[in-house]
């Protein structure tokens, strides 16, 4: 019975989601991701072509060996805050080649999913939480339906409802970012012909679907935390205005700062080329970033939890 009524709230969660505005704007956030996905990897592309051209006509002006530079090996030394490169031109050849996987296949897939888990998914999946949070409050339904099922098994639901949202959501971005790949692609291929010869493979299917699986998680995490935060609050354009203030303009905190969990977890799985390369603040492990999401998400279920049933003990919320 308790399975039979976890299943049932759950259903009844996705049913308002389908049925509201919601699913709008996940639809929405889908395809912006895709298109940013799209529009950053073509861009990041076509630039390192250039800037290997740049290099190329350089080492043709100085009379440079080209056929010894480009089969010799980069000589990169040093880490990302320093790096010494002995051949600028393979080095800029490599960057020319990897970031053209972006365009096509699993690292136009890969790479969108990268950016959206740092960037949109998890502001995404709190906003949707927060209103998730809030619906039967605004319309009433908590006071039968706390009752009815338990503080506890809708904190369950509404959590899993949740789990399952993200998860779409990051399955319809890499789908509509494989549509993308199909517009950029050819125009990017075009702008590289010369490089054909040097191409490389993009990330494999294991990788990108780690990345779709880091990427959900990321997501479902802020989800969780919305979840809990706007039960306490009960109010969504405040909660939803200091989130998204907070996560895009406060410094980070640390390594402690719940944000740096994100690149900590993914650390050598997610996909970026060129410039933008994330790094997780501090010495910790990967497994200290999973292990930190999956504790602060059973902290929010447990705590939702034990909010709605505090709440259903006083005289006002009966």
């Amino acid at each position: 019975m308790p399975m039979r009524s976890i299943a049932r709230e759950t259903r009844r969660e996705f049913r308002w989601i389908v049925s509201s505005r919601l699913l709008l704007a996940l639809i929405g956030s889908a395809v912006v991701m895709a298109a940013w996905g799209a529009l950053a990897g073509a861009s990041s592309a076509i630039a390192l072509v250039a800037q290997f051209e740049a290099t190329l006509r350089l080492y043709n002006e100085n009379g440079e060996d080209i056929s010894a530079a480009l089969a010799a090996p980069a000589g990169v030394s040093g880490d990302a805050s320093q790096q010494n490169i002995r051949n600028p031109l393979r080095y800029d050849l490599d960057q020319a080649v990897q970031a053209l996987t972006q365009t096509h296949g699993t690292g136009a897939v890969a790479s969108t999913l990268s950016l959206s888990a740092f960037i949109l998914l998890p502001v995404v999946g709190f906003v949707v939480a927060v209103y998730l949070a809030t619906h039967d409050t605004a319309s009433g339904s908590i006071a039968w339906r706390r009752p009815e099922s338990g503080a506890g098994r809708l904190a369950v639901s509404k959590s899993l409802a949740l789990a399952f949202t993200m998860v779409a959501l990051t399955t319809a971005t890499a789908l509509a970012s494989v549509v993308g790949s199909w517009i950029t692609g050819p125009i990017v291929a075009a702008r590289a012909e010369e490089l054909s010869s040097f191409a490389v493979p993009g990330p494999d299917i294991g990788r990108t679907v780690l990345i779709g699986v880091l990427a959900a998680s990321a997501g479902t995490t802020a989800a969780l935390l919305g979840l809990l935060v706007a039960t306490i609050t009960r109010d969504r354009t405040f909660t939803v205005a200091v989130f998204v203030l907070a996560y895009f303009l406060a410094p980070m905190l640390g390594a402690a700062d719940p944000r740096n969990m994100i690149p900590l977890t993914g650390e050598g799985v997610f996909y970026f080329v060129g410039q933008f390369r994330p790094e997780a603040v501090g010495d910790l492990q990967p497994v200290v970033g999973a292990a930190a999401q999956g504790v602060a998400a059973l902290i929010a279920i447990i705590g939702v939890a034990v909010t709605w049933r505090v709440r259903s003990r006083l005289p006002s919320e009966r």
